[in-house]
């Protein structure tokens, strides 16, 4: 790369330029960096320079923006050689923020300003004032920020508290999610830290809990799991691991937590002790470090915290009783009603959940544990009346066990109440008819669909449609209000959505406002589900969809390569894994990257690219994949960098039934809902893999049969 050497916030501006087809104002750029709009327009000089120097331009409009002048190739060159280009790291106040907290809660020892000077690249009267506000987040957590002259800073308070800051402070900056892909990495023995952890003020946290400790507990716990037939659910999962993996740090350096006699008396009481008392033998052995009595307490309290209440009413709950709960939890919907006037009496989901929910949330309150809830603020923002009424229907359970309800758990209490709300206004609310559209029909379209239906319950999916294959004459007899798309429809009789085939905030706020076109309009569907079919086309249907299944299995394949520098060239591989004549190799591969033109198909968040297309090349169904060892950076929808391993090759005949493309989609919708599926594959696993695609063609045939 041409130039010279560039800091991380011009490789940002870079980046975004670079991306960006039209003008985009700086102010623009600012709020994306979360910088002030003086800052960006300081940095533009070196930005411009940058791309003279490596062949582009950039154009200043005043009032309308900048704009990066190439061509789309040129730039996505700019793009590539930025991804690969290391920076000088420019740290945000929050991040400098982080980074001093996670020193200070692990070092035992007085720390030189000089030292965070050093590493974050900034003045010792930025330290300063950053000090004053880690100052206040010690405080909020029962700690004491200690600065002495000469000595230096250090954190003082007890051992429980110093533990629960190091938690904290792990979740302020990684949800549950983050933290499962990077303990799962660490089981696979992978060397890069999760993509959405990529940041390295984050993975400076992350040095709180050692890698190798953390792939040695989960095979541990896992273990536990198996040999106690007793299965943890994720948020507790990552909760017990980050516990035990600070605890194994804490005691290695000798700081013991304590617990209160009594309590632990009434702990070894429980099935649960016995548990942790053999996790704990496990552990030291693992890790040649005693585990204390109290800490054997402290991993008890959190798997009785952890428990899946999945039955019905049942909960081996010993702090309260399933019929409390029952209570409990008839007296929330009674106080809901009263705040909302809607009648929830007889919604028995609404009472399950509860019931299943207060059991485990109690438990964790009456033993001091954390309740954490990643929508909170989501909740707080944008369902205000919502939280008020939960705020209300709380105070029900706090004086039933004497301990106040944090908002988190207020915050939970709200969602489940909004959810029978919302499905109790469902019942009047207007049904929208809708067909879901992409290029082929078969392949993003089912990954939307599969959105759409857990998202709304008053949008009804009609059919799944190719762009190529709308007819007038059908929107009309089918009655569709609008259609979906996850590509641009020139010409069409019917307003369209074009989104994203993962459904994602924008997308949903352009359906809503398309809702909001209906509603002046005297919109009146219903449900037909139960439509009934004729013996005789049921078995045409069934013949088709045998001979479909038939298709797909036949000619599945799973291929492995090593590297690959594009997705043309991984189009080039697929197209040959299809068929070995060179012509007809040829034909599809033009196919398939006809269709790639049409829209991204990048699979975002699923390290997956859904290559696939209808043509008239071939005759028959395919279905395969091609694993890519070392991964392919490509663009997703969001216009990110996303590290792909796997592309997914789907064809059809250009004039194959909707019963075939139907058979098709239902695969690729089970890459998104059958986990295993999508490991093997990424896995190379074919056997595996195909033994998975058996099982899912076969739930599709049975679903069909007993229709």
């Amino acid at each position: 790369m041409k130039g010279h050497k560039i800091n991380l916030r011009i490789k940002n501006i870079l980046q975004i330029i670079c991306n960006e087809n039209d003008y985009i104002t700086t102010a623009k750029i600012a709020k994306d960096l979360d910088v002030s709009g003086r800052t960006v327009l300081r940095e533009i000089h070196d930005v411009e320079k940058f791309l003279n120097q490596n062949g582009l331009k950039l154009d200043k409009k005043t009032g309308v923006g900048i704009k990066v002048i190439g061509s789309l190739r040129e730039k996505q060159i700019i793009v590539n050689l930025l991804n690969g280009e290391k920076d000088e790291t420019i740290y945000s106040p929050l991040e400098r923020k982080n980074i001093i907290i996670s020193e200070l809660l692990q070092n035992q020892e007085p720390v030189k300003l000089y030292n965070f000077t050093r590493t974050l690249k900034v003045t010792e009267a930025t330290i300063s004032n950053d000090l004053e506000k880690t100052d206040e987040w010690f405080k909020k957590h029962s700690l004491n920020l200690i600065r002495k002259q000469g000595l230096g800073v250090y954190v003082e308070g007890k051992e429980n508290h110093i533990r629960k800051a190091m938690v904290s402070l792990i979740y302020e900056n990684t949800n549950e999610s983050q933290l499962l892909n990077l303990i799962r990495q660490n089981l696979d023995n992978s060397v890069v830290v999760a993509k959405d952890i990529e940041d390295s003020s984050r993975n400076r946290l992350l040095n709180l809990i050692d890698n190798e400790t953390i792939r040695k507990i989960e095979v541990l716990i896992e273990d536990m799991e198996k040999e106690r037939n007793y299965k943890l659910v994720d948020s507790a999962f990552v909760g017990l691991i980050v516990h035990i993996a600070l605890a194994i740090e804490r005691v290695k350096k000798g700081d013991k937590i304590t617990i209160d006699h009594e309590f632990l008396k009434e702990l070894k009481r429980s099935a649960e002790y016995l548990i942790a008392s053999d996790l704990s033998i496990n552990i030291s052995r693992c890790f040649e470090v005693e585990i204390p009595e109290d800490e054997i307490g402290y991993i008890t309290m959190h798997i009785k915290g952890s428990k899946n209440y999945k039955e019905k009413y049942k909960t081996g709950n010993k702090i309260i009783g399933s019929f409390e709960l029952i209570k409990l939890s008839k007296e929330i919907i009674k106080t809901a009603e009263i705040e909302t006037g809607k009648f929830l009496g007889n919604n028995e989901d609404l009472l399950n959940g509860l019931v299943n929910h207060l059991g485990t949330a109690i438990t964790r309150l009456k033993m001091k544990l954390d309740i954490r809830n990643p929508l909170l603020e989501e909740i707080k923002t944008n369902y205000t009346d919502l939280m008020k009424t939960s705020t209300k229907c709380a105070k029900v359970v706090e004086k039933h066990i004497g301990i106040k309800m944090p908002e988190a758990e207020i915050a939970f209490i709200a969602m489940h109440l909004g959810a029978a709300i919302e499905n109790s206004e469902t019942l009047i609310k207007p049904i929208y008819r809708v067909a879901i559209a992409c290029a082929t029909g078969m392949g993003t379209s089912r990954l939307l669909a599969i959105r759409i239906e857990n998202e709304y319950d008053n949008i009804q999916i009609v059919d799944i449609i190719s762009t190529i294959h709308i007819a007038e004459s059908f929107l009309k007899e089918n009655e569709i209000d609008f259609i979906i798309s996850t590509v641009n429809i020139e010409k069409c009789f019917k307003p369209v959505v074009i989104v994203n085939p993962l459904l994602f905030k924008e997308d949903k706020d352009k359906i809503a406002n398309q809702i909001k076109n209906f509603q002046n309009t005297n919109i009146k569907h219903s449900w037909n589900k139960n439509k009934k079919i004729k013996f005789k086309d049921k078995l045409i249907s069934l013949n088709i969809y045998s001979e479909a299944i038939i298709q797909i299995l036949d000619n599945f394949f799973l291929k492995e390569i090593p590297e690959m520098s594009s997705v043309d060239a991984l189009i080039i591989e697929a197209s040959k894994a299809i068929e070995k004549d060179s012509e007809t190799t040829e034909k599809i591969r033009m196919a398939l990257e006809s269709r790639e033109k049409k829209g991204n198909t990048v699979v975002t968040g699923h390290e997956m690219i859904l290559l696939h297309c209808r043509t008239d090349i071939v005759q028959k169904l395919y279905f395969g994949a091609v694993k890519l060892s070392k991964g392919l950076e490509c663009l997703n929808g969001e216009g990110k960098i996303e590290n792909i391993k796997l592309g997914i090759i789907m064809l059809a005949p250009e004039e194959c039934s909707a019963l075939q493309i139907e058979v098709i989609g239902y695969v690729s919708k089970m890459l998104i809902e059958r986990v295993d599926f999508l490991k093997y594959l990424k896995d190379g696993e074919r056997d595996y893999a195909f033994n998975e695609l058996n099982d899912i063609l076969k739930e599709f045939y049975k679903q069909k049969v007993n229709n």
